[in-house]
């Protein structure tokens, strides 16, 4: 999501700077995790969770998905994941990147639904063949895309507990992980 054609997607849709949109994308993705994970901690959360994941399954590139977004679905989806919260959610992330509140609005509204097809993808319920499969695919991807955010920042919330390296410092404000959202949305698959 931080690679340079997510980028220029996201500083031509908004007018912010590169490193505005890449503070944006950055402050935002911790917290809309760790809001995912608590909200898919109960039975109706993670039914809800799952039932927009199944809507979101688009295999094209992040860049692309970014560029092409339905900027009315991400906000509906920002919407669900935060709550009543949406509106300072939005004010932190803006007042953090130098963006204002409608250019942050597009940045979010943009990267949601890659956010859950990414997710979406992730969470594929676990047979040995599936399990190879995906490796190879991951690893392939990997090796493209290791400049961008999937090569990184994000790829890190989604480790399971058992590949997390311990740094000393928290993956989210709220202290949920990407580990601990797949594997609460794998008990209700």
């Amino acid at each position: 999501m931080t690679s340079e054609s997510s980028l220029s997607a996201l500083t031509g849709k908004t007018g912010g700077s590169a490193d505005q949109v890449e503070s944006a994308i950055t402050s935002a993705i911790p917290s809309l995790i760790g809001s995912m994970t608590k909200n898919a901690s109960s039975s109706d959360g993670a039914k809800s969770l799952l039932g927009a994941l199944s809507q979101h399954k688009d295999t094209n590139s992040i860049s692309s998905q970014i560029e092409n977004a339905d900027e009315e679905d991400g906000g509906k989806i920002i919407g669900k994941i935060m709550g009543g919260d949406k509106d300072d959610f939005i004010s932190k992330i803006a007042s953090k990147s130098g963006l204002n509140l409608g250019q942050t609005n597009s940045v979010l509204s943009s990267i949601a639904p890659a956010i859950l097809s990414f997710i979406s993808d992730m969470a594929k319920p676990d047979t040995p063949e599936s399990q190879a499969k995906e490796a190879a695919e991951r690893a392939e991807k990997a090796a493209s895309d290791d400049s961008s955010f999937l090569g990184g920042f994000f790829k890190s919330f989604l480790k399971s507990g058992d590949d997390k390296e311990d740094d000393g410092k928290s993956d989210s404000d709220s202290g949920f992980d990407g580990g601990d959202l797949l594997g609460m949305l794998k008990k209700f698959m």
